[in-house]
């Protein structure tokens, strides 16, 4: 009688299968793991390289991050970003641009620097004698003015404009101050119809005859300090005025004091 076969049904098979599922789930947490301590640094110059190949105008993905040390070696963040390092720039070029290709170079004085830009308008550009209309040349350059603020408006904390006006001897109308402030509130309201940016960035400041660059005894110096003067201040550098007077306009904790007045009777 002949002998069966025995049938292997590969009753271990299982175990084979279980062992590559673990090795899977190992591999696969390891990974998880690679992933989750990826070096900063290398992460973001991986980011940055798929950028510039993808759009080559891309923004630069700056790491924050500092190198392993002590908390000491940690430096706190900067108020401002280092990509706004341009960021007055657009409205400084077109000004000066204007400023040169039309020869206002002796009635239009340009300056810039991280903080600010600072444009002083002679009387002759802006106003003429004792009157608060703007003159064509005056709205010309404030039009240029409109459009650079346009560019760079996110980068603006406040545009202070102060008027001037020259001290005269023989002149006793005594309208300097008020005239100083009209020309200065004309000038901003001019800008501020353009819609250009937030109208409440904008403030109006009249000094009068109290702020001479020149000597008053000469026509040259009076006319020099006949003029207006815009600052331009970049965000994050100067503090506000405007937010000053409304922090402490709006503060709670100001408290009225009551105060007791006597009335004195004085006898002659």
């Amino acid at each position: 009688m002949a002998r069966k076969k025995k049938r292997y049904t590969g009753g271990a098979s299982w175990l084979e299968t279980y062992s590559d599922m673990v090795t899977l789930l190992l591999t696969f947490f390891i990974m998880l793991y690679a992933m989750s301590t990826i070096d900063s640094q290398k992460y973001a110059a991986i980011i940055e390289a798929f950028n510039k190949q993808m759009n080559p105008a891309a923004f630069h993905v700056q790491d924050t991050s500092t190198e392993a040390g002590s908390e000491e070696d940690k430096s706190p963040p900067e108020t401002v970003a280092d990509d706004d390092e341009a960021n007055l720039d657009p409205l400084y070029v077109m000004l000066r641009q204007y400023i040169d290709e039309n020869n206002l170079t002796d009635q239009v004085e340009l300056q810039k620097s991280e903080e600010y830009v600072f444009i002083r308008f002679s009387d002759s550009v802006t106003f003429r004698g004792y009157s608060d209309i703007l003159e064509m040349s005056g709205r010309a350059i404030l039009d240029v003015l409109a459009d650079g603020l346009t560019l760079v408006d996110e980068y603006i904390e406040e545009v202070i404009i102060a008027g001037h006006t020259a001290e005269v001897e023989y002149d006793k109308t005594d309208i300097d101050r008020s005239l100083s402030t009209d020309r200065a509130n004309v000038v901003l309201r001019y800008l501020e119809n353009k819609e250009v940016i937030h109208p409440s960035k904008y403030l109006a400041i009249g000094y009068g005859l109290y702020s001479p660059i020149a000597d008053n005894s000469t026509p040259e110096g009076r006319a020099k300090n006949r003029r207006v003067e815009i600052y331009i201040s970049r965000k994050g550098y100067p503090v506000s005025y405007t937010k000053i007077i409304q922090d402490t306009i709006n503060k709670e904790d100001i408290k009225t004091e009551n105060v007791d007045y006597q009335q004195t009777t004085i006898i002659d």
